[in-house]
């Protein structure tokens, strides 16, 4: 539970790489927007042009950040867990993702059912978040010292990552290149 002695939000900084800008997300809008960009990631991953081009840092395919995003949105139930003091369905299937090793065999998984699997993992999520209540987004994270770090808080930090890896991905490599060049 957060002090009252402590500032109501910690703002995520807007992101001109990816132009996400958490605060303009209310959370009455964080189910739905995580929806459309699991829609998104989708479309993408069934795209029969998806290929094999690596983009972003560390130099993933498509294929492997839209792994990467299954499993965040799969990880996050645990993290809802550990804040909310309590034990979901989803939780338990996310403790396989902790394999070390986990990220080495996103290249070969089959993109079709990654497309399944984030729409399942997504959707799971996106239901849990539009249930939480105004006491819930506001719970911060007991094992850490920054009571600011609330269930809010990390929910905007994983849209913005999600958001992030499919501007990447769609960016590409081209454009990626250029935007590194030019910082």
């Amino acid at each position: 539970m957060r002090s009252p002695l402590t500032p109501a939000r910690l703002p995520l900084p807007d992101c001109a790489r990816c132009g996400h800008v958490s605060r303009l997300v209310g959370q009455d809008k964080v189910a739905e927007l995580l929806r459309e960009y699991a829609a998104e990631w989708q479309r993408l991953l069934i795209d029969p042009e998806l290929g094999e081009r690596s983009v972003g840092v560390p130099a993933w395919s498509p294929l492997e950040h839209g792994c990467h995003v299954r499993d965040m949105c799969l990880l996050f139930h645990v993290r809802l867990d550990a804040m909310l003091g309590t034990a979901s369905e989803q939780s338990s299937a996310s403790s396989a993702l902790n394999a070390p090793d986990a990220a080495r065999r996103y290249r070969d998984e089959a993109p079709r059912q990654v497309a399944e699997e984030l729409g399942r993992a997504a959707e799971a999520l996106a239901r849990r978040l539009a249930a939480l209540t105004a006491e819930q987004w506001d719970r911060d994270d007991p094992r850490l010292a920054d009571p600011r770090l609330t269930v809010d808080f990390f929910t905007r930090h994983l849209l913005h990552d999600i958001a992030h890896d499919l501007a990447e991905v769609l960016r590409g490599p081209e454009r990626q290149q250029r935007t590194q060049n030019e910082q």
